[in-house]
């Protein structure tokens, strides 16, 4: 049997790292207003479902800072020692839809694919933290108001 070959092995995509940080920036100073109250030090992480191997995954954070939310890229260090407050886990997709600079609203995409558990939220800090760290504004943004006063 000539001329036939093992088929390639298959590649995985890294849907976060082929995506420059620009776009993820992009996205976050279109947006600022959302996160203009969130405290310098917090953190929001965003990573494909389909990668969660540490520490070869991608974990892309927007960390806000005295000048506004800073998109970076992370190892995933895996859940049990992820330094974020809020994680997002979405597949290619989705992410890939969130990051297009032509798209005119992904943060109202965000919120119907939260709704629809398209996108996976994971609260990883009690929720008067989140309060205490300015998180209301993005939080509403997602649909996910907390109701009263106590904490």
């Amino acid at each position: 049997m000539m001329g036939l070959t093992a088929p390639a092995a298959p590649t995985l995509e890294r849907p976060l790292v082929d995506l420059g940080v620009a776009g993820w920036q992009t996205l976050l100073d279109r947006h600022a207003a959302v996160f203009s109250e969130i405290q310098p030090g917090s953190r929001i992480g965003l990573m494909s479902k389909d990668d969660f191997e540490p520490p070869e995954a991608a974990l892309l954070v927007w960390e806000a800072t005295g000048g506004g939310m800073r998109a970076k890229y992370e190892s995933f260090p895996g859940f049990d020692a992820v330094a974020v407050d809020l994680l997002l886990i979405a597949d290619d997709a989705t992410i890939r839809n969130l990051h297009d600079s032509a798209h005119p609203d992904p943060l109202a995409e965000m919120k119907r694919k939260v709704r629809r558990r398209d996108i996976l939220l994971f609260v990883v800090k009690p929720r008067h933290q989140l309060i205490d760290n300015g998180y209301s504004e993005f939080l509403d943004c997602l649909g996910l108001v907390f109701m009263g006063t106590c904490r």
